[in-house]
């Protein structure tokens, strides 16, 4: 489909989406405002930073988004200058990281065909194309998945079970055919540990590949998200072997994030965790704190903000959920990975008598 179809199909779609709103709800385009003679016209809004928290989510989309629209040169200039520059978000993912969930997420479907016809096209289009290749590893690591499920492997039925392992076979052999360009990413690496956690390979192995993947990108979040994973007990581990994991990758990445990565990782923990954190893991509130102290001092993001409350809410640190209310203001949106904490629970935790 060529691009021009497509924006009169878009185009298409928005009005008869328009057409289907009540009479109340009627679309007022504002008059542009009169410049009186003599004085100075409105001032220009406040262009977005190329690395906002915004900016980052519609990375994700325009990820995927050229590929459709057959702009096949863009997706490896994008990544291949995120990769270069180095460029973090205000909220302290690396932008380069929006690429990798774009694509996870438009393979997060149990029918890939569709998406795949795009990257077919690319792929005759570019056939260097070193994300293309990687992409390809992304398509079989989540489509294993998919085919899995996400509960225990004894609740996965056999066909399924079976999918998983043949997916993350031509995973490897994809992140394979992609080397030796692909390791200059750390999309392969963190292809590479999905595939090598799910497989099973023995500790040792798993633990010199994380080393290797760190050694050259050691602040890039999902490496250490990814490896984690696989000592949570769910895994056979243990909350121990999670904490002690922990501990080095703050001091690992101290000297650029101070103790940001103690927050970041038992956040995620929390997301995989159906219990109260700080009685049934080994987090501990006030190391949690100081991690995010030094986010929102190096990462000033709403974002970061926001899960700061969260988490002191959750702690049930009246003093320190209080402040950050406060600085929120208007933009307090609380409850990341948290259910039953939101923005109105914890204002009426924080603003209640004691």
């Amino acid at each position: 489909m060529k691009r021009a179809i497509r924006q009169a199909l878009c185009a298409a779609a928005l009005l008869s989406s328009l057409a289907g709103l009540p009479a109340s709800a009627q679309v007022v385009i504002p008059a542009p405002p009169v410049r009186q003679p003599g004085r100075p016209g409105p001032a220009a809004p406040a262009a977005e930073p190329a690395n906002s928290f915004a900016a980052f989510h519609k990375a994700r989309m325009d990820a995927t988004t050229a590929v459709m629209n057959e702009d096949f040169d863009v997706p490896d200039r994008v990544h291949d200058e995120y990769l270069r520059s180095g460029l973090r978000s205000t909220h302290g993912l690396f932008m380069v990281e929006a690429i990798q969930h774009g694509w996870d997420l438009h393979f997060s479907t149990p029918d890939d065909a569709t998406a795949m016809r795009w990257v077919d096209k690319w792929a005759r289009a570019r056939p260097g194309s070193r994300l293309r290749k990687l992409v390809e590893a992304i398509r079989w690591q989540r489509q294993a998945w998919e085919a899995r499920g996400g509960g225990y492997a004894s609740s996965a039925p056999g066909e399924g079970m079976t999918l998983f392992r043949e997916r993350l076979a031509r995973a490897a052999k994809a992140l394979e055919a992609a080397e030796p360009e692909g390791k200059q990413s750390p999309i392969w690496y963190w292809v590479a540990l999905v595939v090598a956690g799910s497989s099973g390979q023995p500790q040792a192995r798993f633990d010199a590949l994380f080393e290797e993947a760190v050694g050259r990108f050691p602040h890039y979040h999902t490496l250490h998200y990814t490896r984690m994973n696989y000592l949570l007990p769910q895994w056979g581990g243990s909350f121990e072997a999670v904490d002690a994991f922990i501990q080095r990758s703050v001091e690992r990445t101290r000297q650029v994030d101070g103790e940001a990565f103690y927050a970041w990782l038992y956040v995620d923990v929390a997301r995989k965790f159906d219990g109260d954190l700080f009685s049934g893991t080994k987090a501990s509130w006030p190391r949690m704190r100081k991690g995010f102290e030094d986010m929102v001092a190096r990462y000033p993001d709403d974002w970061n903000r926001n899960l700061y409350a969260t988490f002191a809410c959750r702690a049930r640190d009246r003093e320190t959920t209080a402040r950050l209310l406060t600085q929120l203001g208007g933009k307090a949106m609380l409850g990341e990975a948290s259910p039953g904490h939101t923005t109105d629970s914890c204002r009426r935790f924080a603003f209640s008598p004691a």
